[in-house]
């Protein structure tokens, strides 16, 4: 199972990403996707699933926290630098540029701002600005990171019983925070990155559960059309009704599980298994290398001239993604693995 790819998976991860930059837009491409905002709970939904189908075995059979952290981190930290850097640049070339221009930032420097990011520690006092000053995206994957580890860590505890116990926590907390903010669009903000946590807290371990499921035979099988996942996907982050927290909590909790249910066995025709892969592979570097550009265009460009620049910006978006991936990313992970290999690993392998 472990060793099973599950094509369906990375098409919605492609419509997800693609859902968050055109959110972080504004005009016709922001009503594009005016729920982009639960593609996060997607993304911590597919993700235990993922981690739970890749590494549950093995971290159950004695793999250490610390050989499971450096596989997280080759796996994501290389592009979310390269995010961090480009929002440090594009921070500075706006200052630059707009000298004018009223900015929120935290009270300390940049580069004390930049370490911080770096290192996954978001700005807890609230400022009027993002967690992540340089990339807002950011906050997402200091959620990911911190949760991963508190799954590695109670693996041995975390049998079915209290995984649903955990669920039902995170149901509650999710109801709580979407009735207190009107919705579930939380986390993001200096303030309430704590609320980001209870949005995995839900998620995450529901995704780790539908693994087990799936794994044990006790999931439905439904023979879908490999594109209906993924349209009903996009229906729902397209919003085409207000959000509403119950509409979100209906959202996050019955159609996206529902979505992966019938993903997970949606076999994708083989002329199409390439374009999948591809949406999958660049859904990440898409997800976290756009805030920079997008705040770079909203802040330099006005007026009428937005409109031509946001659909340029996420052409732009979309090509600095796929070359990302392709000449940065993937020779830096296969370089790693290569590098830092270990006894650890070859063990777990």
């Amino acid at each position: 199972m472990a060793g099973k790819k599950f094509e369906t998976l990375d098409g919605l991860r492609g419509i997800a990403a693609l859902a968050v930059v055109l959110y972080h837009l504004s005009g016709p491409l922001h009503l594009a996707a005016r729920a982009g905002y639960l593609a996060v709970d997607l993304f911590f939904l597919m993700s235990g699933f993922v981690i739970a189908a890749a590494y549950e075995r093995r971290l159950l059979a004695g793999w250490s926290i610390g050989a499971f952290l450096i596989v997280r981190l080759k796996r994501l930290w290389p592009l979310y630098a390269m995010g961090v850097a480009s929002g440090v640049a594009c921070f500075l070339l706006i200052r630059f540029l707009r000298p004018e221009a009223s900015f929120s930032f935290p009270n300390m420097s940049i580069a004390q701002a930049a370490l911080m990011s770096l290192l996954f520690v978001p700005q807890l006092a609230a400022y009027g600005g993002p967690a992540f000053p340089f990339n807002s995206a950011s906050w997402s994957l200091s959620v990911e990171l911190v949760g991963n580890l508190g799954y590695a860590a109670l693996i041995h505890s975390l049998r079915t019983r209290m995984l649903t116990i955990v669920i039902a926590i995170g149901f509650a907390g999710l109801t709580a925070i979407a009735i207190k903010a009107d919705g579930l669009n939380v986390g993001v903000s200096a303030g309430n990155i704590l609320d980001g946590y209870v949005r995995f807290l839900f998620s995450f371990p529901l995704g780790v559960l539908l693994y087990r499921l799936h794994a044990a035979g006790k999931l439905p099988v439904f023979s879908l059309p490999p594109l209906l996942p993924l349209a009903l996907a996009a229906i729902a982050l397209i919003g085409f009704v207000p959000q509403t927290a119950l509409w979100d909590l209906l959202i996050v909790t019955l159609l996206f599980p529902a979505i992966l249910i019938g993903s997970i066995s949606t076999a994708v025709p083989h002329r199409m298994v390439k374009i999948f892969a591809w949406a999958g592979a660049v859904s990440y570097p898409l997800y976290i290398l756009h805030p920079p550009l997008v705040e770079l265009v909203s802040v330099l460009v006005q007026g009428r001239a937005y409109l031509v620049a946001s659909f340029g910006c996420v052409f732009a978006i979309v090509l600095f993604a796929m070359m990302a991936e392709r000449y940065f990313d993937r020779p830096l992970r296969r370089w790693l693995k290569r590098a830092t290999i270990g006894p650890i690993e070859r063990v777990a392998n």
